[in-house]
């Protein structure tokens, strides 16, 4: 049953608005303007000069004189023509202003190119150059095809390796999906979503024909992009490594995932053997192994669950109850439903509690216990340290810090996310090295070095309860995100570094006499020294 409107959206999977204007279309009618689309009118432009630039990348990869090494890129990673052709995949040549020469006849052009970060105005030598150069292209389509923006591999080895085009008034990166426009044009009907992590994961999935992965763009899988993935499909896969980064990216995506949780909708959680993104592993093994590692997916609750469970003793009161602590605030971002009262079901058989006496035992949300949140994460952002630009920022502050973030909190970030640095630090020279404010840190540092092996969740268990500390660990759980393991270790050794400078300045200021003065002079002057070695390693 149903209408025309609803068979559009369902089988060809547009958004409400872009299935009326198609049927309207079709029928020779004219919509009566909404504000949104005056405001695509005025956003047009921006459309125009985004399609002319993807084809100017296009005819690069052909006629480029340095189109060998793009094509020798693309060979390599096995991509055939015909997916070049249809992921309108592009090249920018070497050199500083390619781009900007093309279209510098045209001045309006160019201002266009600025606002959507193509080209770049170097305001001291009143000079243009490209944004992107020596880069495969990738450009990224919204639901209707349009080009929004563009993402570009470098062909050397320079930094970054991607490079995404900055947000714009038509692209909003925490919001699109590479690969969405294609998965919904897919000949065979989409019933299925799959999150890998990069735009070749993606186009290699599609080629070895499974046409329906999808990769955000430089961001975490938020709950926006599930929300949005399950108005057009009722499932969604997300592909993860099965390294430790991998199970802690798929963490945070289960807990985008359960506030969009509802009736007819499922989450999987597939982790790929270690050392094999999907693009190896269907270059290694074939379309058919990676078919039969499909089935091997957990579903959420199994995921959940077993995330939970790790370190912690069922057989045990202490574990039980631990375990309903953890998995309450949990099921409690899961909409009010069947599957919310399934999870309670499966949280009641592991810890044997009927379900009334669990939710009774919990505490009930109120709204002065979210304004008590509030508050507490607001007074997280007291005391702060301003960082280097070379110190790679977070790509995400928490909640409360309005973009800034302590030394010693983004230190605690850090190893919550990689327990195992804490074998590294000396414990007890730190104890007396720190300043009393970073207790929460040094406690941390102690309690990894006896559990270095500990999940996320078991972190929390620790730490469970109203206090202080708790509330700030579960504010602090969500990481920044660092391209290597290597940048977020030296990193944590950089603001430790930081803070012992903070305890030498507190007792310089303190000391008395000339030759105490002098020594901690002496001392911030040796820590200064190691910070900005630490400092060149992540510039």
């Amino acid at each position: 049953s149903g209408n025309a409107l609803s068979f559009v959206m369902q089988y060809e999977h547009r958004e409400f608005l872009d299935s009326l204007e198609h049927l309207a279309t079709k029928v020779g009618l004219s919509l009566p303007e909404t504000s949104q689309q005056q405001e695509q009118v005025s956003r047009k432009p921006l459309y125009d000069i985004l399609e002319e630039a993807a084809l100017f990348f296009e005819q690069q990869l052909q006629l480029s004189a340095q189109r060998d090494k793009a094509h020798a890129y693309l060979t390599k990673r096995g991509l055939d023509t015909q997916t070049i052709k249809d992921w309108r995949i592009g090249y920018a040549p070497a050199g500083w202003d390619n781009l900007y020469k093309t279209f510098a006849s045209h001045p309006e052009k160019i201002k266009l190119l600025q606002d959507v970060g193509l080209i770049v105005h170097n305001e001291q030598r009143d000079s243009y150059y490209d944004a992107m150069r020596d880069r495969v292209i990738f450009p990224i389509r919204d639901s209707r095809g349009r080009v929004i923006a563009f993402g570009g591999r470098v062909l050397d080895d320079s930094k970054p390796k991607y490079l995404n085009s900055p947000e714009s008034p038509i692209f909003h990166k925490g919001e699109e999906l590479y690969g969405f426009y294609e998965s919904k044009q897919a000949k065979q009907s989409l019933t299925k979503v799959m999150v890998v992590e990069g735009y070749l994961d993606v186009i290699a999935v599609h080629q070895a024909g499974f046409p329906f992965a999808v990769a955000t763009l430089g961001t975490a899988t938020s709950t926006t992009h599930i929300e949005r993935i399950f108005k057009s499909v009722p499932e969604v896969v997300f592909c993860f490594d099965g390294d430790n980064a991998g199970q802690k990216a798929a963490w945070r995506a289960l807990e985008s995932a359960l506030p969009a949780l509802k009736e007819g909708v499922s989450a999987q959680f597939l982790f790929l053997p270690n050392d094999h993104d999907p693009d190896s592993l269907i270059k290694e093994h074939g379309a058919e192994s990676f078919a039969n590692t499909l089935k091997e997916g957990l579903s959420l609750a199994d995921f959940l669950f077993n995330q939970l469970t790790t370190d912690l003793r069922l057989d045990s009161l202490e574990g039980k109850s631990r375990l309903a602590s953890l998995a309450k605030p949990l099921i409690e971002k899961v909409p009010v439903g069947v599957y919310r009262q399934l999870l309670w079901q499966r949280l009641s058989q592991l810890t044997g509690l009927d379900e009334q006496a669990l939710k009774a035992a919990m505490p009930i949300k109120t709204v002065s216990n979210e304004n008590e949140q509030t508050t507490s994460q607001k007074s997280i952002s007291t005391n702060t340290t301003t960082l280097p630009k070379l110190i790679p920022r977070p790509k995400q502050s928490f909640r409360g810090l309005d973009g800034i973030i302590s030394a010693q909190d983004w230190a605690i970030q850090i190893l919550i996310q990689n327990p195992n640095y804490a074998q590294k630090l000396d414990y007890q020279t730190l104890s007396k090295e720190l300043l009393s404010e970073n207790s929460l840190l040094i406690n941390l540092i102690h309690f990894f070095q006896e559990n270095p092996n500990i999940s996320i969740p078991a972190t929390l268990g620790a730490w469970a309860g109203d206090t202080e500390e708790g509330k700030k660990i579960r504010a602090l759980i969500n990481s920044p995100s660092f391209s290597t393991e290597k940048e977020s270790e030296q990193t944590l050794l950089y603001l430790i570094t930081q803070l012992k400078i903070d305890m030498a300045e507190y007792h310089r200021k303190n000391a008395t006499g000339l030759k105490a003065i002098s020594e901690w002079r002496k001392r911030i002057k040796e820590l200064e020294q190691i910070k900005n070695s630490i400092g060149k390693s992540l510039s």
